[in-house]
């Protein structure tokens, strides 16, 4: 019985591509929601330089989440992720595709 190396050097990089798309989505996902939320900006429109001041007369500063955009991204990355993991399961479970 003989080792077909090719075959198995196949396996080899495509478990270890599929193995990086997967950890690199979750990452990205992860850095998406690491996203700050916008500084909020004073009534002249400047920006407030480290967050909202404590005074009184600036407690109804309104401060947002992290942007929408940001959200989405991380919500896609996560989804891709979950899809990978998926088909990875669909294929290896032969049950599935007989």
């Amino acid at each position: 019985m003989t080792i077909d190396w090719i075959a198995f050097l196949q396996v080899f990089i495509a478990a270890l591509l599929s193995a990086c798309v997967v950890v690199g989505l979750y990452a990205l996902g992860i850095r998406f929601l690491a996203i700050p939320a916008p500084a909020p900006l004073r009534e002249d429109g400047t920006v407030e330089p480290n967050g909202p001041s404590r005074d009184d007369e600036d407690d109804d500063l309104e401060v947002s989440g992290r942007p929408t955009w940001a959200q989405i991204a991380a919500n896609v990355c996560f989804g891709l992720s979950a899809l990978c993991v998926l088909g990875g399961i669909y294929l290896i479970i032969p049950v599935f595709h007989k």
